[in-house]
């Protein structure tokens, strides 16, 4: 079709009919967006060696895991530097407003320059904190299970690629969308107005229960926004470690962590500033692993979390504070009492204590199924449970845990009302905007 030269200029027959065309394929276009990325890894149940036991699937396949170089001490990304989940270092406002970026490098450093920032400012209104979603993109995913549930391929999309993607960790108390949902960088620290915080050179605040900790979190803000850690973002975070990685072996791909020292071994906040995004120890069982920007996912302190119990054998969660994940809760619970988490999401039977062997997948979640003997095999990680009781989850292992640490250890062993020094919280934030 020839380009009008005036207002007036004449549309012949081929010209309207190239026109029509071309406006059936602008409504094509809007009709179907176009499509984004989707990683994917399938876990083999039948396979013991944790890295043989994961396969790559859809636009991950061809990828180079990521891991640790211990012999140059650096963390080698392979494939994933600039996969669109990866968060940023930032400090967080009460209010759930972002106040200035963090050198990733050194978070005593604002982004951009040699500016010194706030990340071990007591009186600094807010915390310190990883924002995930970037460049309007949300974390999506789905999980398929296999006929035998115990395999299943998970895929992680920058876009929800069909109705059963779901992005729970971004869905806030009012069960709205939002752009961003955060994380602390840093083990919980209660300051002197009953707040926990996510600050730099702190001693962790251990020795509380459930609900005590999950007050302190909420403290930081009036407005519903800020938690203790939640299911739904452990869940996230230990599935985008498996697909960076490759492997179900945590510890091995990531670091060790500060898994042995015990009580008088428990890190202060901070230590792990200037290591970057990720950073960890092959055989130093005394210090610091980060992941995603954050110290101690596991090893150092237990990290409790709401929306997962052990209700006498039976596992029973939540996705969302609100009901958008379509339980009958209102809230996260902390309670002792089987009766109270009659409103969330009922999952799997809960096996006994043991080296875990295999997972239960579901669609959006997973849980500790069948149990094994040996660190070498499977998820090399290790699960405890009380069948006769409830019981409040906490991740990760301890200062005392050893190579029963990692990404997928988990602790339904111990009630809400559970107090000990090897055991915490830290602050999340799902803003309402």
């Amino acid at each position: 079709m020839s380009v009008p030269t005036t207002p007036f200029y004449p549309m012949t027959h081929d010209d309207g009919v190239a026109l029509a065309a071309a406006l059936e394929g602008i409504k094509d276009a809007i009709q179907t967006p176009k499509a984004g990325t989707i990683f994917g890894f399938h876990i083999d149940p039948t396979e013991s060696d944790p890295e043989d036991a994961v396969t790559y699937v859809g636009d991950a396949v061809g990828m180079t895991p990521a891991h640790m170089d211990y012999a140059h001490s650096r963390f080698d990304y392979g494939s994933w530097g600039n996969a669109f989940f990866m968060p940023r270092p930032c400090m967080l406002k009460y209010d759930g407003t972002v106040d200035y970026y963090l050198d990733p490098n050194d978070y005593t450093k604002k982004y951009g320059g040699s500016t010194a920032s706030d990340v071990a400012t007591d009186s600094y209104g807010g915390n310190a904190m990883m924002e995930w979603g970037q460049n309007g993109k949300k974390i999506w995913y789905k999980i398929v299970p296999d006929a035998d549930p115990r395999g299943a391929t998970v895929y992680i999309a920058d876009y929800q690629a069909d109705q059963d993607f779901r992005c729970w960790s971004f869905i806030n108390s009012q069960g709205a969308m939002v752009d961003h949902f955060y994380t602390p960088i840093y083990n919980g620290w209660k300051d002197g107005s009953d707040r926990m915080r996510s600050i730099s050179g702190k001693t962790p605040t251990a020795s509380l229960n459930a609900g005590t900790e999950r007050t302190y979190c909420r403290n930081n803000h009036s407005n519903a926004i800020w938690d203790t850690e939640v299911f739904a973002d452990v869940i996230l975070i230990n599935l985008l470690l498996t697909l960076m990685s490759k492997s179900l072996d945590s510890q091995t791909a990531f670091g060790q962590g500060c898994t042995t020292p015990g009580q008088e071994g428990v890190l202060n906040t901070g230590t792990g500033d200037a290591l970057g995004l990720f950073y960890g120890y092959d055989s130093d069982t005394t210090k610091v692993v980060k992941i995603f920007g954050m110290e101690n996912w596991w090893g150092n302190l237990w990290r409790r979390f709401g929306g997962l119990v052990n209700d006498n054998g039976v596992m029973r969660y939540k996705l969302t504070r609100d009901k958008s994940d379509g339980s009958n809760a209102s809230d996260y619970v902390v309670s002792t009492s089987s009766g109270d988490y009659a409103g969330y999401l009922q999952g799997s039977v809960i096996p006994a204590s043991g080296q875990q062997k295999a997972q239960m997948f579901s669609r959006y979640a997973y849980a500790p199924y069948e149990m094994g003997a040996g660190a070498a095999y499977y998820y090399r990680d290790y699960f405890w449970a009380n069948n006769g009781q409830v019981d409040y989850a906490s991740h990760g292992g301890s200062a005392v845990d050893g190579s029963a640490c990692g990404a997928w250890c988990l602790d339904l062993g111990s009630t809400s009302s559970h107090a000990y020094w090897y055991v915490a919280a830290a602050p999340s934030c799902k803003p309402l905007s």
